[in-house]
């Protein structure tokens, strides 16, 4: 049987209000409620809280990381998908795993957006045919290999672009960006 914890600290209460021991509170509460309604040590603990003078049975607050986030204000939030969880833990005051745990809750994903090539205008598809077309007709008219020198030199572009990542959910597309040049300048 599930028993709310108010209701088992109200019986503590009463218990130590007509002097019964600790152990014996523990019995009377276990018999009524079940035997996981309450561990003798919690009731000590309880009856050394009123020994004290501190009669509240409500829960006080304690020290540690806050659990609850409020989902209208993660979603409110998360207007700019590109947010990290690091960013959103600042702007809640709170840890990055709670954050995580919330948009995931929420149905949320980490995707990465999608490369597309550049958008090209007229003019620049006409100079890279043009380019093209040059190339072509030297490579026909004399080989360009017999004209190219080299010592056994080899070169490796190393480059990884940043991509953007955004908070999705499973229905939402994801958004594209443009594709960095191979050869920067």
């Amino acid at each position: 049987m599930d028993v709310s914890k108010e209701l088992v600290w109200g019986c503590l209460l009463y218990g130590f209000k007509v002097v019964l021991s600790a152990t014996a509170s523990s019995r009377r509460i276990c018999q009524a409620f079940g035997e996981s309604a309450v561990n003798e040590r919690t009731v000590r603990h309880w009856f050394q809280k009123f020994r004290s003078g501190d009669l509240s049975i409500c829960d006080k607050a304690r020290t540690g990381r806050s659990q609850a986030l409020d989902d209208e204000a993660v979603l409110a939030a998360i207007e700019d998908s590109s947010q990290t969880c690091g960013e959103f833990s600042r702007q809640f005051n709170t840890s990055s795993e709670t954050v995580k745990l919330h948009l995931h809750r929420l149905g949320k994903t980490y995707r990465l957006s999608k490369w597309v090539p550049h958008t090209l205008l007229e003019v620049h598809k006409q100079q890279r045919v043009a380019a093209c077309l040059s190339l072509l007709s030297r490579q026909l008219s004399a080989s360009i290999f017999n004209r190219v020198l080299t010592n056994d030199e080899k070169w490796v572009l190393y480059d990884t672009p940043k991509r953007f990542k955004y908070w999705l959910s499973p229905q939402d597309t994801v958004p594209h960006s443009s594709r960095p040049p191979k050869h920067p300048r």
